[in-house]
């Protein structure tokens, strides 16, 4: 069942317009098309994972984060698996507090709070300037947190998409390059050589990465390193956590002890 509560974009007297969204799991993610605010947008991913393409740009917003997307900056985003979040459109001429590129950082309890008071709260029941002063707290916030970016480049080519949404969306397929070029009408040889043209890397460097991704998000809303593992496409948990130290420096335990 597909539930989303919307209120209008944010009107000229009004600093900050929320809504929330929600969505049962579907293999081939939630997608939205290329499109552009007037408004700043603010979202707090709190499961499943969002990739956002605005230009070349490609980056991820895991749950537990906060993404930014400047007004007036043209992008697209996909959601892969369970899809919750809550969203704040900032009016036009507040965003200069805010960074001039899409950015994204680990939230924080005090910013979950925040949001949750935007986002809960009944029209009109806050007053303007109790707004702004909430308004002023996030963004000191945000400005302790550190944004680190999740990159994972997507293809062109509208077939090597479909190839790779499909390997976000089900990262435990086992199919092989063989299979895979088949589907798309292809040979091997220039499957590979094309998906490595488009996102600079081979897709078995993209795959796992996107798995990893898959597992982040997994992690973040709660599963074990086991379950994840296996869930992803593994065939060990410590095959996982091994490619995952390789990526990241460190393991999945400690990745998220260091979100806190």
């Amino acid at each position: 069942m597909f539930q989303v509560t919307v209120v209008h974009h944010a009107l000229p007297d009004v600093l900050l317009t929320p809504f929330s969204m929600r969505h049962r799991r579907e293999s081939k993610g939630i997608s939205v098309p290329d499109h552009v605010h007037n408004e700043g947008m603010l979202v707090l991913v709190h499961e499943g994972l969002v990739m956002v393409q605005s230009g070349t740009q490609v980056w991820t917003v895991l749950p537990g984060s906060l993404g930014w997307i400047p007004p007036g900056v043209s992008h697209a985003a996909r959601w892969f698996g369970e899809a919750r979040g809550s969203f704040l459109y900032v009016r036009a001429d507040a965003c200069h507090r805010l960074p001039a590129h899409c950015r994204s950082w680990p939230s924080s309890k005090l910013i979950d709070a925040l949001i949750e008071r935007f986002t809960n709260t009944p029209a009109g029941a806050l007053s303007d300037a109790y707004l702004e002063q909430l308004f002023d707290v996030l963004l000191a916030e945000i400005e302790q947190r550190e944004h680190v970016p999740l990159l994972l480049p997507m293809p062109d080519d509208p077939r090597l998409q479909d190839l790779a949404n499909s390997l976000l969306g089900t990262p435990d397929d086992t199919s092989g390059i063989d299979e895979w070029a088949q589907r798309l009408n292809m040979s091997s040889r220039t499957l590979m050589r094309r998906f490595r043209q488009e996102t600079g890397v081979t897709l078995g460097q993209w795959r796992q990465q996107a798995r990893l991704l898959r597992g982040l998000e997994m992690l973040c809303s709660g599963g074990s390193v086991t379950e994840v593992a296996l869930s992803v496409g593994y065939e060990s948990t410590s095959a996982f956590i091994g490619s995952f130290r390789a990526a990241f420096g460190m393991t999945p335990t400690r990745y998220l002890a260091g979100r806190e």
